[in-house]
C-alpha cells in the first residue's frame, strides 16, 4: 500500500512537471513565426511571457483590448510620434486579440500587474459589446430586456470564445463559474489544471509553421508573411498582374512555388515574362495549382531587382468556390508564405504590414465607396457564409436604437475595468474608437448611442479617462465597420499619440 501511494504520488509530481515544462515553458522557448491573424492566441501568450521577461527600463504603454486596438493602433509608429512629437521615450506593447470583449479584458488585469505599466490604452468599439448575440439567438428579443445569464453562457460558448478556456480558465470559473453547467465546469476546471490540456488546440500550429518553413512548400497558410512586393501583395499573397523581388540563395537552390487558378487561365495557358534588365526568361504556366518555379541561373549572378509580368489577371468576383470574393483587385498568383527570405521571420506576431486591400479605397469618392462598401460586406450571403457576423452587426445596429441603453454584462465589466486602474492609480485610457461613418448612421443619432456615449463618460475620474472620437476617421480609412486600413491608421497615429502623450507629466 505505501509503495502505491509512492508510485502515485510520484507519477501525479511527475506528470504535473512535464506538463508545467513542456506546455507552459518550452513552447514559448521556440521562434515564434505565426504572423497576427493567422494563431491568435498563441501569439497574445508569446507575446505577454516575451514582455514579462524584459526588465523594465522606461515608461510602459501597453493597449489592450481586439482586433479593434490591433487595427488601430502600431505600437512602432506610436513610439515613434511619442519620441519625436513629446520627447518622450517609452515603450509600447500590445496585448490584445481578436474577438477580446470587455469580460476578458478584466480577466486579463491581473496578468498586468508584473509587467508594470504607466498607461493602459483600450479602443473599444460596438463589436466588441456582443449585443449583436442577442438578435441571433432571439431574432425577436432585446438587449433591454434580454436575460443577462442567457447572453453569459453563450459568451463562454467555445465557438464564441474559445479564450475562455485557452488563456483565462481558472479566472472564467472564479468570475463566472455559477453561470456554467457541470459539463462546462469540468472542463475549465481541467485546463485550468493542466497546459497539455489547456494549450492542445494552439500549440500545434506554431510547431507546424516551424516544421513547414524550414523542410515545406508553404504553399498552405493564412497570412502571406514573406518579402515586401514592392507593386503591393494581399494579405493571402496575391500579386497583381506585376511583381518584383530580390534573388536569394534559397531561390536559387530550392526555386519557389506559385498558386495559378483555373481563372488565370481561362482555358488557356498564361506567359510569364521574367526580367531584372539584363537577364531575360519566359515560362509558361498551363496547368491550376501550385506550381514549382525555377529561375535561370543568369538571375542569380548580381543581386538585382527580378520583376516578373504575367500576360493577364482574374477577378475574384468572377471567380467560384473558394476564391470568389466580392472585390475589384486584378489578381494573379498566390506566392508562398515565406517567399524571398532565406529563413522564415519570428516574432512578428504584432506587426502589421501593408497590403493591397489597403490601398483599394484611398482616391475614391464617398458615392462610390459607399456602393463599394454595400456591395464587398453586405451582398452575397447565401454565397459567403463568412459575412455573417457583419450581416447580424448591421442589423444590431438597426435595431438597437429602438432600444433604451441597458448598461449590463460586458459594460459592466468596463465599469469594473475602470474601477481597477482607480484602486491602484494607474493611468488608463478608454476610448470610444472611430467607426465607419456609413455603419455610425444606421444608429448614432439614436437614444441608446447618446446614452451608451454618457455611461462611459461616467467611467471616468481620478485616474480613468475617457476619449469620444468615434468620428475621426474619413470612411476611406476603413476596411469595414471598424477595422482601419494601413493609410487609415497611419492617419491616426498622430490623433493618438498626441492624446498620449498629454497623459505623461511634462
Amino acid at each position: 500500500m505505501k509503495h502505491r501511494i509512492l508510485f502515485i504520488c510520484f507519477f501525479l509530481i511527475s506528470l504535473f512537471a512535464l506538463d508545467f515544462l513542456v506546455f507552459k515553458k518550452l513552447q514559448f522557448w521556440l521562434p515564434n513565426e505565426s504572423p497576427w491573424n493567422t494563431n491568435h492566441f498563441f501569439n497574445f501568450l508569446y507575446e505577454y511571457e516575451r514582455i514579462r521577461t524584459l526588465p523594465k527600463t522606461k515608461k510602459r504603454v501597453i493597449i489592450v483590448g481586439s482586433s479593434v486596438a490591433y487595427y488601430s493602433i502600431d505600437a512602432g509608429k506610436l513610439k515613434e510620434s511619442l519620441r519625436n512629437d513629446f520627447d518622450l521615450d517609452v515603450d509600447v506593447f500590445y496585448l490584445a486579440y481578436a474577438g477580446n470583449s470587455p469580460l476578458y479584458v478584466y480577466l486579463l488585469l491581473n496578468w498586468l500587474d508584473p509587467l508594470e505599466p504607466d498607461l493602459v490604452v483600450y479602443p473599444v468599439n460596438f463589436i466588441d459589446y456582443r449585443i449583436h448575440r442577442t438578435y441571433v439567438m432571439f431574432p425577436e428579443g432585446r438587449n433591454d430586456s434580454v436575460d443577462e445569464s442567457v447572453v453569459v453562457k453563450d459568451a463562454l460558448t467555445f465557438g464564441e470564445a474559445p479564450q475562455s478556456l485557452w488563456i483565462f480558465p481558472w479566472e472564467t470559473l472564479k468570475e463566472v463559474g455559477s453561470s456554467m453547467d457541470l459539463e462546462t465546469w469540468s472542463r475549465y476546471v481541467l485546463s485550468s489544471g493542466f497546459s497539455f490540456y489547456r494549450y492542445k488546440d494552439i500549440y500545434l500550429q506554431n510547431l507546424q509553421n516551424l516544421v513547414q518553413h524550414r523542410f515545406g512548400r508553404n504553399t498552405s497558410y493564412h497570412a502571406y508573411a514573406g518579402v515586401l512586393i514592392p507593386e503591393g501583395i494581399s494579405g493571402l499573397g496575391w500579386t497583381g498582374q506585376q511583381f518584383s523581388f530580390l534573388p536569394t540563395e534559397k531561390m536559387k537552390n530550392k526555386g519557389f512555388w506559385v498558386e495559378v487558378t483555373s481563372f488565370l487561365l481561362a482555358g488557356k495557358p498564361c506567359r510569364m515574362e521574367i526580367s531584372n534588365g539584363k537577364a531575360k526568361q519566359e515560362i509558361v504556366l498551363n496547368k491550376a495549382g501550385w506550381v514549382h518555379l525555377y529561375l535561370d541561373s543568369e538571375f542569380f549572378q548580381e543581386k538585382k531587382l527580378i520583376t516578373i509580368k504575367l500576360e493577364r489577371t482574374w477577378f475574384a468576383n468572377e471567380a467560384t468556390g473558394a476564391y470568389l470574393d466580392y472585390h475589384f483587385d486584378p489578381m494573379g498568383v498566390r506566392l508562398e508564405q515565406t517567399f524571398g527570405l532565406e529563413e522564415a521571420r519570428s516574432g512578428i506576431q504584432y506587426e502589421r504590414e501593408p497590403r493591397t486591400e489597403d490601398f483599394r479605397y484611398r482616391n475614391m469618392k464617398e458615392e462610390e465607396y459607399r456602393k463599394y462598401f454595400h456591395y464587398r460586406l453586405l451582398e452575397g450571403l447565401e454565397k459567403r457564409p463568412g459575412i455573417g457576423y457583419l450581416v447580424a452587426l448591421k442589423l444590431a445596429k438597426e435595431r438597437i436604437r429602438e432600444e433604451s441603453f441597458r448598461p449590463y454584462f460586458h459594460f459592466r465589466y468596463l465599469k469594473k475595468i475602470a474601477d481597477h486602474f482607480r484602486e491602484r492609480n494607474i493611468s488608463f485610457l478608454l476610448i470610444n474608437n472611430p467607426e465607419n461613418p456609413i455603419s455610425l448612421d444606421w444608429y448614432e443619432d439614436s437614444r441608446w448611442y447618446r446614452d451608451h456615449l454618457t455611461y462611459l463618460q461616467s467611467l471616468a475620474g481620478g485616474s480613468v479617462y475617457y476619449w469620444d472620437i468615434h468620428r475621426s476617421l474619413p470612411m476611406q480609412g476603413f476596411s469595414d465597420f471598424h477595422h482601419f486600413t494601413y493609410i487609415g491608421m497611419e492617419q491616426m497615429n498622430p490623433i493618438y499619440a498626441k492624446r498620449i502623450g498629454n497623459l505623461f507629466p511634462k
